[in-house]
């Protein structure tokens, strides 16, 4: 389900971030989705195909299309240019299932992957979930 590859490129996303916690980050992932889908409209300089990220830590979540270029009056999220990163493909259709997937699949990759994975250096912290969806295409990594 999940495979390790290291960014070619940077990746830079607009939109919106909010905070959380473990305890929260269900129902703050369907609040951020509701602010996301309100400012979506307004994202300028996306990349096509168009994809939604989705990134999580321990304090913050983030929602946002990944872009070619800044849009200042939005959050902004960036990945670095060699980062580790797990895709995973995760197919959606509409906005409003994007975060329960989102969740779905952090969940599988902290009590499922990186308990056996050869990538956990001892107990998974180093990682951060970022989730890229498109109609194909999902990612986690360390934020």
């Amino acid at each position: 389900m999940f495979e390790v590859e290291r960014l070619t490129q940077a990746v830079r996303a607009s939109g919106v971030t909010m905070s959380t916690s473990e305890e929260t980050l269900f129902a703050d992932l369907q609040a951020l989705g509701r602010r996301y889908a309100k400012i979506k409209p307004s994202i300028q300089h996306l990349q096509t195909p168009v994809h939604t990220l989705v990134a999580s830590s321990d304090q913050k979540i983030f929602m946002g299309d990944v872009t070619t270029g800044e849009n200042r009056a939005l959050d902004q999220f960036h990945l670095e240019s060699g980062q580790l990163v797990v895709k995973v493909p995760v197919p959606y259709r509409m906005q409003a299932a994007l975060p329960a997937k989102a969740a779905r699949i952090r969940k599988a990759f902290y009590q499922d992957w990186l308990l056996i994975s050869p990538m956990n250096p001892g107990n998974g912290r180093m990682w951060r979930s970022i989730i890229t969806a498109s109609v194909t295409s999902v990612s986690q990594s360390r934020w």
